[in-house]
């Protein structure tokens, strides 16, 4: 599985093995994910898990894919034309948050190149100014036409997990997804005023529990935690 990561000693405990972590996470989400299923990938950057979902989930299924980078965007649609599945990808290019607002993109200042990097709570150099807004409100205006069926979420967007999760309560509420997958990152949460504690701390009040008893108990895991209903 190709990785669109690069790893950062500084910003990430041990070293590891992206390639192995990705197709893990996308196991789980073919696991979860059948025919006609409607994912939602927020941080889909150029596709990793956006494109191969897509081709898992035939013709009558969906992904909504949200990459508030124009370049980023733009090399996930080429790719997924390539692969012919653009037709079930619906892209948005906005970042997602709490609410409604403009934010700053910004790159990281060490690795000003790496897409994957890119974040409204870290300085270094502006890559764009973007829109942010929260995934119940686009919902409810129908500029994201989920009909009442959510069946598995990955939010990876350089620690403003816990915002996002705020603005998506309602949805996962109602939807009750069958999976989350959240990266938790603790340096990246933290930026963002968040911690990997008040992240899991909103799902179990939103009826979620990691799979095991910690987020390392998901075989091939180490920076992300799989969320399922409790």
């Amino acid at each position: 599985m190709e990785s669109d990561r690069a790893s950062d000693p500084q910003d990430i405990p041990t070293a590891i093995d992206w390639d192995k972590e990705d197709a893990r996470l996308q196991s789980v989400l073919f696991d979860t994910l059948t025919d006609g299923g409607v994912f939602v990938d927020i941080g889909a950057n150029r596709g990793v898990f956006a494109i191969p979902v897509a081709e898992h989930v035939g013709s009558k299924g969906r992904v909504f894919a949200f990459e508030p980078a124009s370049d980023a965007i733009q090399e996930l649609r080429r790719r997924a034309a390539a692969r012919h599945v653009l037709d079930r990808i619906s892209l948005y290019q906005i970042a997602l948050g709490s609410a409604t607002d403009i934010g700053l993109l910004r790159a990281d200042g060490e690795h000003p190149h790496d897409s994957t990097k890119r974040s409204l709570f870290i300085d270094g150099p502006v890559v764009q100014e973007v829109a942010v807004h929260a995934f119940d409100e686009l919902v409810d205006s129908r500029a994201v036409p989920l009909d009442g069926r959510l069946d598995a979420v990955k939010i990876d967007v350089e620690g403003a997990e816990l915002h996002v999760l705020h603005g998506m309560k309602a949805t996962i509420q109602v939807c009750r997804p069958s999976v989350i997958i959240v990266e938790t990152i603790d340096r990246r949460l933290e930026r963002a005023g968040s911690s990997k504690a008040s992240l899991f701390q909103f799902l179990r009040s939103l009826r979620y529990a990691p799979i095991g008893s910690h987020p390392s108990a998901t075989p091939g895991v180490e920076l992300n935690a799989v969320f399922v209903p409790d």
